[in-house]
């Protein structure tokens, strides 16, 4: 990817070939396969529990109540067999009412076992086949012959039921023919339990064998598809070794899932990383640049000095000489002044220091910073205009800062004046002169805060920047003036940075250019106490 250009689109994300995609399938998968195995589960205990709920409620229900009947069917014949042969008018009160009551309870006895059947007959859906009502019916069948046999004997006097030896021996007939039933069925039923809870055991045994097998398989779908991030990661691993040339070739950016979005992110970072350590490099080595520009200006320096002071005596010497000889002295000046102009910028580019950043108002620097430079703007015919209402606590160098903004204001004016007919720095255009000499050149400084930063404008009325001009005016050596350094905006972007803030082209055009720091606000500084404890 060339340098500077955006990264290429990604391909669009197909839904079927996403990680999400692929792994939620398996993952429903899983959830299916558990929710059948838990559905047969739930089937098979169900049935049990309805083999059981015939045992322990329908039939040991119904045994109970038909041994109670049964027990007072024997208590009547014990009685009937000891009175066989006697006259019935000879039971005593007492004995009467103790074979009416037992008539009575065993009719009773037997009603409530009929009630049994016939609450479980009348919801065959919970005996669990039609095997079970077939042989409620039958016990239903017997059942209803012995209850009218003892509902007779019940409404008759105990005397003339005893004497009804052949109902009675045909009530204790059926009592025993459905105790052999009940009793077969009972023993079946409890084999038929023992079976099925035998084979639901088996089935829950399969069903979780199949679940487990499910997930594993499910667990090594899931770990194929992830592993491409093992290839990323590796890849990751060895460009944080310092392989910028390290790039990852996953098949999943041809299909164009995650994997290979990811892939792809990653290689147009590794692009990016690659550039910065360009840059780094290219830093670097204009700090080399630096450091001899400061060597070479050191030696500079104090010739130019001595030419300076030579020039001022020869000035002096011939102050009575021609025009034209006293013209040349004025332009050696002006080269000498421009020199050691550029000189300071070369040691001011080698020389920078990290800033001693500690709580700043810069309004307050700004205000001086005017009033300092009003002499020098004022000489170019550029009026000032300051809108920085304080405090305006940052946390800076105040040395750099007024470096800072120095720099923008000079930029500034040197536009304005660049416009009229003078030479221009770095931001500098002829525009249109007509118009140029008709404006007032003027500069606007303004400060605002607001969201934990502090603005600085700087404004100037002058033509403007040329659109291809705006990207590099921060560039080192960069500059649109014949006889510039072009350091002047660089210095400024480095001393922004230095201060965790950022410097912009804030607007430009026929109406004038303006430039935009932004600079982390904090908080004041506690105030100060006196020897005497009174604050200052």
């Amino acid at each position: 990817m060339p340098p500077g250009l955006p990264p290429p689109p990604a391909p669009p994300l197909r839904l079927r070939h996403s990680l999400a995609a692929r792994i939620t399938a398996l993952v429903v998968l899983v959830v299916i396969t558990s929710g059948v195995t838990s559905l047969l589960i739930i089937r098979e205990l169900r049935a049990l529990k309805v083999s059981f709920d015939l045992l322990t409620i329908i039939y040991v229900k119904f045994n109970q109540d038909l041994t109670t009947a049964y027990r007072q069917s024997v208590r009547i014949t014990t009685h009937a067999r000891e009175r066989r042969g006697s006259e019935v008018q000879r039971l005593s009160p007492g004995l009467e009412g103790v074979l009416a009551e037992a008539f009575e309870t065993r009719a009773e006895q037997v009603q409530q076992a009929r009630s049994v059947l016939d609450s479980a007959i009348a919801h065959p859906d919970r005996l669990g086949g039609e095997e079970a009502v077939r042989t409620l019916r039958e016990f239903r069948e017997v059942l209803s012959r012995l209850e009218d046999l003892a509902a007779a004997a019940a409404n008759l006097k105990p005397a003339e039921a005893l004497a009804d030896v052949r109902s009675e021996n045909e009530i204790n007939e059926l009592f025993r023919r459905l105790d052999d039933q009940v009793s077969r069925a009972i023993i079946d039923l409890q084999i038929q339990v023992s079976e099925r809870e035998r084979e639901t055991e088996r089935t829950i045994a399969l069903l979780a064998a199949a679940t487990a097998v499910m997930a594993l398989l499910a667990a090594l779908g899931v770990i194929w598809t992830l592993r491409p991030l093992r290839r990323l990661a590796a890849s990751v691993r060895q460009l944080g070794e310092g392989d910028w040339a390290q790039r990852v070739a996953a098949p999943g950016a041809l299909r164009g899932d995650e994997v290979g979005r990811l892939a792809l992110e990653f290689n147009h970072m590794a692009e990016a990383l690659q550039e910065r350590e360009r840059r780094l490099i290219r830093g670097e080595r204009l700090a080399a640049v630096g450091q001899l520009a400061a060597q070479v200006t050191h030696e500079i320096r104090n010739p130019l000095s001595s030419v300076a002071l030579n020039v001022e005596l020869l000035d002096d010497e011939i102050a009575s000489a021609s025009p034209e000889a006293q013209q040349l002295l004025r332009k050696i000046t002006a080269e000498i002044d421009r020199l050691t102009a550029i000189t300071e910028d070369y040691l001011g580019l080698a020389r920078r220091k990290p800033p001693e950043r500690v709580p700043t108002d810069l309004a307050a620097e700004l205000h001086s910073l005017v009033d300092f430079m009003a002499e020098e703007l004022g000489s170019a015919g550029v009026e000032v205009e300051v809108d920085a209402p304080g405090p305006a606590w940052v946390l800076g160098d105040a040395g750099q800062l007024r470096q800072l903004f120095m720099n923008l204001l000079r930029n500034a004016r040197e536009a304005l004046v660049g416009s009229r007919g003078g030479a221009a720095d770095d931001v500098s255009d002829l525009g249109d002169l007509s118009s140029d000499l008709a404006r007032t050149p003027k500069i606007a400084v303004r400060l605002r805060q607001g969201a934990g930063v502090v603005r600085v404008s700087v404004e100037d009325n002058g033509p403007g920047l040329p659109v291809e001009d705006v990207d590099k005016v921060f560039e080192a050596f960069f500059t649109a003036k014949p006889q510039g350094t072009g350091l002047g905006l660089s210095i400024v972007q480095q001393l922004v940075q230095d201060h965790e803030g950022s410097v912009r082209v804030a607007s430009t055009g026929p109406g004038g250019t303006a430039f935009e720091v932004q600079i982390p606000a904090c908080a004041p500084p506690p105030p100060s106490v006196s020897s005497a404890g009174v604050p200052v």
